[in-house]
């Protein structure tokens, strides 16, 4: 599959909070960008879909969409 250079503004290590409430902070300890075919891909020009998995400091593992999440 060919490469994209796709960026997300989170990276693995970021100390991040939930964007829309309180809560305990966490890690990101993966950024997923999905890649499709470019056979595949529609003309709306839309970057492939980025999920963020977060280590939360009360043990708990959540993936969310970069706009839910707040680097702190």
């Amino acid at each position: 599959m060919e490469a994209q250079a796709t960026e997300s503004r989170f990276h693995e290590g970021d100390r991040v909070k939930r964007a829309d409430q309180s809560g305990p902070l966490g890690t990101v300890t993966k950024v997923r960008i999905e890649r499709t075919k470019a056979t595949l891909k529609t003309d709306s020009g839309e970057p492939p879909g980025v999920s963020v998995t977060v280590l939360w400091d009360n043990g708990t593992l959540s993936h969310f969409v970069p706009d839910s999440l707040t680097r702190i």
